[in-house]
């Protein structure tokens, strides 16, 4: 039989970070991810850290620099419901609106959603359809089902507001036992699939931290029902218009086990106008960048297409917004 972990409500940052230093603990924020995995056996911690009970992580706030900063335990729908976000970060609303339901969005956190356990299609399965299985790298074995000749593991970071954060250019805030630090949203990510976090024990997210000139973005999603799903691919896009530069972030996820930032492709549009030839040329080009695995539900080929077409979709989306604001694409 499972055993039951202890649900802990520490009071300031300190316990928190004293708490998850300890073996077997895990920051406990809406549920909506830790529960589930805890019903399917694919969770073993004996401790639930409850963040929302720390003041400092439950505010949305602007800091001495006028940036707005959103506490790690503040619920997406909260977000979503504020009355400045959803207007400066429409990029950041889209995203958060593309998360499963209202209900579910109503319990999940924004720190949540950028921690999400990685998935797989092997291994996120009922423990009897698990049993007919040996145990993969991220169930203690020395296997991948998704990617046989791969040396780690390559299950899927799931979350829609991690790409939306990383075009955005928002920062996290990381407490740990010798203060906090910064780091970039993509900086969060491992590249493994096991360990798909670079939090060290004792290390944790606090707040988010977001631009104060945010760029014009675009986020969108590709799932196989218009709701509850995670994606199989999504993408978010952002431009920053100069007086003669622009900068360009395209930012794809659900690929595999971190976002992808599609670095040729941001060169290409960071120059010359988006005429239709250019914009495909880009596409290709990160089509080309992206090398998902068979451990989603329409399989690689799929992916990558699903990819290639909803990246051109928002660029186009992208290009209208643009020009309706009166800048050059």
């Amino acid at each position: 039989m499972t055993r039951h972990p202890r649900l802990i409500k520490p009071s300031t940052t300190q316990d928190v970070t004293r708490l998850v230093k300890e073996a077997e603990s895990k920051i406990f924020g809406g549920g909506t991810d830790l529960v589930p995995n805890r019903t399917w056996g694919l969770d073993t911690s004996g401790t639930w850290v409850q963040l929302g009970t720390v003041p400092e992580t439950t505010m949305i706030s602007i800091d001495e620099e006028g940036r707005w900063l959103i506490g790690a335990a503040v619920t997406l729908g909260v977000i979503l419901e504020h009355p400045k976000i959803s207007t400066l970060y429409p990029l950041l609303a889209d995203a958060i609106r593309a998360v499963a339901t209202p209900e579910i969005r109503n319990q999940a956190t924004i720190g949540g959603n950028l921690c999400l356990d990685t998935r797989c299609r092997f291994r996120n399965q009922p423990p009897i359809w698990r049993s007919g299985l040996k145990p993969c790298f991220k169930s203690g074995g020395d296997h991948c089902y998704a990617a046989p000749a791969s040396s780690r593991c390559v299950a899927i970071v799931s979350s829609d507001t991690a790409p939306a954060l990383i075009a955005l250019g928002a920062r996290l805030k990381v407490q740990s036992t010798s203060g906090f630090r910064w780091i970039k949203t993509l900086d969060l990510y491992s590249g493994d699939g096991d360990r798909h976090l670079t939090l060290e024990p004792g290390e944790w997210i606090e707040a988010i931290r977001l631009p104060n000139f945010p760029p014009l973005g675009v986020f969108d999603k590709w799932r196989m029902r218009g709701s509850i799903d995670f994606p199989e691919v999504n993408v978010a896009v952002s431009v920053t218009q100069a007086k003669n530069s622009r900068t360009m972030r395209i930012v794809l996820g659900a690929m595999g086990p971190e976002p992808v930032r599609l670095r040729e492709a941001e060169k290409l549009l960071g120059e010359g106008p988006w005429d239709p030839e250019r914009l495909m040329h880009a596409v290709h080009t990160a089509r080309d960048a992206v090398h998902p695995y068979d451990n989603g539900q329409i399989g690689v080929v799929g992916r990558k297409g699903a990819a290639e077409h909803i990246l051109y979709r928002a660029l186009k989306k992208l290009r209208i917004m643009m020009e309706e604001k009166g800048e050059n694409a």
